[in-house]
């Protein structure tokens, strides 16, 4: 009789420590089957092993979730890569660029880094040509510089028109316009320093059919 009662007490406390281990690996539900179906230290022994073996792989699934980080990382890298290298336009004084990291367009040379026109973030700049009177292009051929005397007062205000829009006049574009029996031909270029402006700017230069 004692021998009973001891394997019974053995048994039950098989069964309880069997249902511990598979809530905490499993889910609580199947804990409590687990504990019912249980009627031997065997039967309990194995759903102990099985429930840490869940438990064991809860581990590995949550590894796979912090590897998987990595993912979204690159695919922000891969954005910002696709950022760089789009093209870009100056609305200011009508010159185009490609959209770079600073340090690559500083490593270039001559070029200049403005914000603001490049998606991505801030380090992606519109990279352009520095202003430089040497970039002009010759004198049109079949065309020669205007004389100022020349210059009525409606020539100035075309020019001045064409000036301040960049978007429809960008840097060496060219357009003519006829003044009487006269057609004067206006490209937009790089002017140098005057009384004016301190620095290489945007301008407009007038020509006229050579002799």
């Amino acid at each position: 009789m004692r021998a009973a009662a001891v394997a019974l007490v053995f048994v039950l406390v098989s069964a309880c420590r069997g249902g511990e281990v598979t809530a905490t690996g499993a889910d609580a539900g199947d804990a409590g089957e687990t504990a019912d179906a249980a009627r031997d230290a065997g039967a309990a022994a194995d759903a102990a092993r099985e429930a840490g073996a869940a438990a064991d792989a809860a581990p590995d699934a949550g590894g796979s979730a912090e590897a998987g980080a990595p993912v979204g990382d690159g695919g922000a890298d891969a954005a910002t890569q696709a950022d760089a290298g789009a093209g870009c336009f100056l609305s200011t004084v009508g010159v185009y660029g490609e959209c770079l990291p600073t340090a690559d367009c500083a490593a270039l040379g001559s070029h200049v880094s403005t914000p603001g026109y490049c998606p991505g973030p801030a380090d992606i700049q519109c990279c352009t040509r520095a202003p430089n009177v040497a970039d002009n292009p010759p004198v049109p051929a079949g065309w020669r510089l205007m004389q100022q005397s020349q210059v009525t007062a409606a020539m100035t205000a075309w020019a001045v028109a064409i000036l301040h829009d960049p978007t429809t006049y960008p840097m060496f574009s060219t357009t003519p316009q006829t003044f009487g029996t006269l057609t004067v031909l206006a490209r937009v270029e790089w002017h140098p320093p005057d009384f004016q402006n301190s620095v290489v700017h945007r301008g407009v230069t007038l020509y006229v059919p050579t002799p």
